[in-house]
């Protein structure tokens, strides 16, 4: 008998984690995101595959919240989180490997 109360308690208990959680963040318990977006020229691309794997480099880096590269134009565009990276931070990151190259472009969004 005591066995079949174990989930529910469970349960509970961990929905009632969740809200708290979600509590915190709306009562301003962490800073707020504050999403931009910059443009990169990004060298050494020779295909799709290349594209793909500079986006991939670029989500990795902290605060990026997402990024699209376009192989025809040699162009990345970052969406960020302003109050945690800068586009500076963010191309020093991604130069920091090997393989391709980032420049901020002199044409901002």
């Amino acid at each position: 008998m005591k066995r079949n109360l174990f989930v529910p308690t469970l349960a509970v208990l961990f929905l009632a984690g969740i809200g708290m959680a979600t509590e915190k963040k709306q009562s301003g318990g962490e800073a707020k995101l504050q999403l931009t977006q910059c443009d990169l020229k990004v060298s050494g691309m020779t295909c799709g595959g290349c594209a793909r794997s500079a986006e991939a480099r670029l989500a990795k880096i902290p605060g990026v919240k997402s990024a699209t590269v376009n192989l025809d134009s040699a162009e990345a565009k970052v969406d960020f989180d302003s109050t945690a990276t800068t586009p500076e931070k963010i191309v020093a990151a991604f130069n920091e490997s090997g393989g391709f190259r980032a420049e901020l472009s002199t044409r901002q969004s």
